[in-house]
Order: structure tokens, then sequence, then C-alpha cells
């Protein structure tokens, strides 16, 4: 960036600021900035205003003193708005967009400052803190991207102090009051640290950069270090498309700059296993880890309502101080079960859900396979469907326990904690209490049996978020109370000694049979316009194409490279269209 400030831009290539639109357009540097000096602050990754087409817009300049063509004329720019990204970033901001089919000028907003900067102010003083003397954290960061597997409850700070303690860093945290949490003890301890939303200059400056998935194209100068922390928790990848993952971004930047790069995680995923060193805490693959988890079969106890409410669990929830019960019923999830035997209904060859779907037969909700009407336990060819939702159940347990119970789901505005102290609801509910001395999961094979590749994953992630919940106060852990009518289900396992390490493998094979993420990759293609774009897709060069299924089609492919490239050569049509490359929810 220095190099090319002491180039006088004449013209500049730029990124229009329409999603739109994915080409860039050369503009003229007006004579009186060069005159003014206000041309030496240009540089790439600066935000302007253009003229485009009959109204101004912004954009960011992607290059200085192009080759352009003589016999066009060069329209002027209109205003230098501020400083933006680095040149580093940029460069990485184009290999997402490529990478999950989005349009440069998005990511440029993520990498971008959300207020203007015009001049970048000196760097502030930090303090030198010291490398934590723990052997497997400064084995973390040596030779290599890592990934550290800790206890669900164990302390993660000593990474985060290691990773300052090599200069700048990049501190990824999975929410917003984590990130805050971290900055003011960074703060305090000296060092000179900034919150991504809000002190975006600090890492331009030179320091470091605490921050959620969006800190992923933070630009820090003499960036030393990168750590993840939590690297399984979804909230790293953008839901909307384009689906980039801030696990891919900052493993892409230590690979181009050569940087130490860290993940912490009680349940490595797949894909960071996948590509990074293993480093396990003795702690962390031990039973005792686990133990303040509590299997329950509902169906042991004939006073169960609905097979929701046994005695035990309406004995722990009036015993609790404060408690949370998880009832996830949203969409269209639902769950086949035996008159009879009260036995689940599942499928015989992938382990899903099945739904009754017309007469005489049952689907599989995950890969479509059927088979007739007929338990699996006692033969009986009579079923019923469980579908009781948060309202319902909320209604039942107000009812046994004789007290308020307030019902939290994602559209709750506000939260009255002098009401009641059971608090129930979606997994939305894990999220809005800040402790409980109970967590109950009401229907836990709703979780194991989901409609998803990764819904063991995801469940692994909601226990490790009520573990959490539960061991917040000082005070003895509380409990964690998982109701299922598959006591024996393979997925328990992971409880035991060792069972962390036999569940990733056991996933990591799933994953390489079907061809999921890391060994294989998934496009999602849906809306008005996927028909007509997945007509034109070339099955050919190595593409498998599914579906559709409730409007959507499955693109399959071996290589990421091949997938995006195919994606991008094929024009995207009039009507509306969404493509979701690796997405998290499928």
């Amino acid at each position: 960036m220095e190099n090319e400030k002491r180039v006088v831009p004449k013209n500049v290539r730029v990124i229009p600021d329409l999603p739109a639109v994915s080409k860039e357009f050369d503009y003229l540097v007006p004579e009186d900035w060069i005159e003014s000096g206000l041309a030496s602050q240009l540089s790439v990754g600066s935000l302007v205003r253009i003229q485009f087409r009959n109204r101004s817009i912004g954009g960011w300049i992607s290059e200085i003193n192009p080759e352009t063509e003589t016999t066009v004329e060069l329209q002027p720019l209109k205003k230098f708005s501020s400083h933006g990204p680095s040149k580093e970033v940029v460069e990485v901001v184009r290999w997402a967009a490529n990478r999950w089919q989005g349009p440069v000028s998005r990511f440029m907003k993520t990498a971008s400052p959300q207020r203007m900067i015009k001049a970048i102010p000196p760097s502030r003083p930090s303090k030198q803190i010291e490398t934590p003397k723990d052997k497997l954290v400064v084995a973390a960061f040596e030779g290599g991207p890592s990934v550290v597997r800790i206890p669900p409850t164990g302390d993660r700070w000593p990474y985060i102090c290691a990773a300052v303690a090599l200069g700048n860093a990049l501190i990824l945290l999975p929410s917003a009051s984590d990130v805050r949490v971290v900055a003011n003890r960074l703060r305090r301890m000296g060092v000179n640290v900034g919150e991504y939303s809000k002190d975006w200059v600090i890492g331009v400056s030179g320091g470091t950069i605490v921050g959620n998935r969006s800190a992923a194209f933070a630009s820090i100068k003499n960036l030393a270090a990168i750590l993840m922390i939590d690297e399984h928790d979804e909230s790293f990848q953008e839901e909307a498309a384009p689906t980039w993952h801030a696990r891919e971004v900052v493993l892409e930047r230590a690979k181009r700059q050569g940087l130490p790069c860290v993940f912490t995680s009680p349940i490595p995923t797949v894909e960071v296993r996948h590509r990074t060193r293993i480093i396990s805490d003795q702690k962390s693959d031990k039973r005792e880890v686990w133990s303040g988890i509590r299997i329950t079969d509902p169906r042991e106890d004939n006073s169960a309502i609905g097979g929701l409410w046994p005695r035990s669990t309406v004995y722990a929830l009036k015993s609790a101080g404060r408690s949370v019960v998880v009832l996830n019923r949203s969409g269209r999830s639902r769950l086949l079960a035996c008159r009879q035997c009260d036995e689940l209904v599942t499928c015989t060859d992938c382990g899903s859900a099945m739904l009754q779907l017309e007469e005489g037969l049952i689907e599989c909700t995950r890969f479509g396979h059927s088979r007739p009407v007929i338990c699996s336990g006692c033969l009986s060819t009579s079923m019923k469907n469980l579908r009781i939702g948060v309202s319902r159940a909320g209604e039942e347990l107000e009812a046994l326990m004789k007290e308020p119970v307030t019902q939290i789901t994602k559209e709750t505005s506000s939260i009255d904690f002098v009401r009641s102290r059971i608090y129930l609801g979606t997994e939305a509910v894990l999220h809005r209490v800040d402790w409980a001395d109970l967590v109950v999961f009401a229907d836990f094979d709703q979780e194991l049996l989901a409609k998803r590749y990764r819904c063991e994953e995801q469940a692994l992630t909601k226990l490790i978020r009520a573990l959490r919940l539960v061991n917040r106060k000082s005070q003895s852990s509380g409990t964690v109370i998982l109701q299922t009518r598959k006591p024996n289900h393979t997925f328990f396992d992971v409880f035991s000694d060792g069972g962390i390490d036999v569940w990733s493998d056991k996933e990591s094979q799933r994953r390489e049979i079907t061809k999921y993420p890391p060994f294989g990759h998934i496009a999602v293609v849906s809306g008005p316009g996927s028909d007509e774009f997945i007509e034109q897709l070339d099955v050919q060069s190595g593409l498998e194409v599914l579906g559709p299924n409730d409007g959507a089609w499955l693109v399959k492919c071996s290589s990421v490279e091949s997938l995006s490239k195919n994606i991008s050569e094929i024009p995207r049509p009039k009507k509306r269209l969404r493509v979701a490359i690796d997405p998290v929810r499928f």
C-alpha cells in the first residue's frame, strides 16, 4: 500500500457498489486532487463515489493506474469517501467471491468500515503480553494451522493471551457478548485492541481486532496471529447467500501470509480436522467433562403427558432454581411413533426420521428411502404423529408446575426474569437466558433425527451451549437432561472415554461415503429461476445433479474449484435465483 501511495494515481479501476453488476470500470482522478495531494490518499480498497449512468453511487478502488483504452474518455471520480480494506484483504475478497459465488461488492462491504474514515491515526502503544507457559498452548501456535480440542467448559483465555503475545492478532468469537468481554479484558491489560464493528480503524493503524464472523475480513497492520474460538459454532457461517464461512476465510489468509492460525473447540468439525493439525487437551476426551448430562426415556414413566413430562423431569424442574426447557418445534419438524410400543419410526438405511406421505407407505426425510408402514419393534401397523409445539407444551407445563412459564422464541422481544423461573422455548432460549441450574431438552430425538447431514454435530453444539449455561455460576455445576425414546442410540457413546474421537471418525467416514464437505462439495440451487439455471449445467464435467426437492436442486462435485467454475460460467436467469455453496443447514 505504501509503494502505491508514492505513485501519483492518474486513473483508477473501481468496483461499483451494485451486487447485480459484476464488471469493474475505470475512472479519472481529478487534476485538483493531484494538485491538493488528495490523490496520494487513494489506494487499493479506498471508498469513493462515482457517476454510474444517471446516479451517484459508492465503490471501491481495485487497481491504481490500470491500462485503459486511450480512445475512451474517462469520467472523473466524484468524491473520496474513506479509507478501506487493505490490498491483502481485497485479494482475499476476490477469492471468497469466487469460492462462494457471490458479488465482490457484498464481500467488500463486509470488509469496509461502518463509518467513513478520512485519515488513519497513528498506532497507540500496546503492552507486551507474556506467552503462557502451558506447552499445549505454545505448541498450538507452532508449525502451521492447528485445532485444539478443549473441554466444553475449558479455559480459552490462555489461547487468547498467546495470540496477543505474538503481536497484532485477529480473534474471532461466536457471540457479540463474548466479543465485548474479551475486548474489555484485553483493554484492561493494556493491549491496543478494538471491536471490529466499532473500532475498524484500530486494525489498520496497528492493533488487535476482536470480532464475530465479519471480522474474518478485518484489515490489520502487521498481522501476527489468527485465533478462532468455538470453531464448531454455526454463527461463523453466513446463512444468506453467499454462504461464506469465516473458518475458510481465515485459513486462506493464514496460508497466503504464512501466519499461525489456531482454532479451539470441544468438537472440532470434520472440515477443520481435515485441514489442520489436531491437538487434544488430556481432559477433553474424558467422561467427566460430560458428567452433567443425564439421559432419560420418557416412556419409562407412564405418567408422562404426551411423552414430554415424566415424573423425574417434573421433580427436577421443581427442585431447580432457574430452569430452561428446549423444545425446538419449528418449520416442518415431525416425528412418527408406534401407537403400541411408542418406538420412534426411523429409516433402517440412514437412521433419520420417517413420515407417512401416502397410505401404507412411510418415507425417509433425508434421502427418500421408503418402506411399508410397520413398526420395527413390535410389528404394529398403527402409527401416531408427535407434534406438540412450544405453545401447547407451555400450557401443559404450567398446569403441572402450578406456576408461570415464560415462552421464548426468536420473535420474543423482551424477557421478564422476575415473572417466572422456568423458561420454555426453541433453540433461541439457549441464547437469551444467561445462566440456569437446569436445562431440559424435552425432545432430543428431534435433534438426532433432523433432516440435515450435520444433525449430530448440531445436536452436540446445543449440548455444549447448555453445559456452559449450567456452569456459568461459581457454585456447583447444574444438570442437563436429555429426553429421548432412543437411549441406546450410538450417538450417546460420545459421552464415554474417547467418545469424541470415535464419533469424529464415524462422522468423517459418513461424509466421505456420501461425498459431503470436506470430501466433496455441494451447491443448493433454489428460487423461481432454478429450473432454467439447472438446465444449463454441464453434467459431463463431474457434476451430480439431484432434485428437485421442495423447489431446490442439489449439485454435488468432488472439487470446490470445479463446482465454482461450472456455476460461474452459466449466465444467471432473469428470475430470482439463490445459490448456496456448502450451506451449514442442509
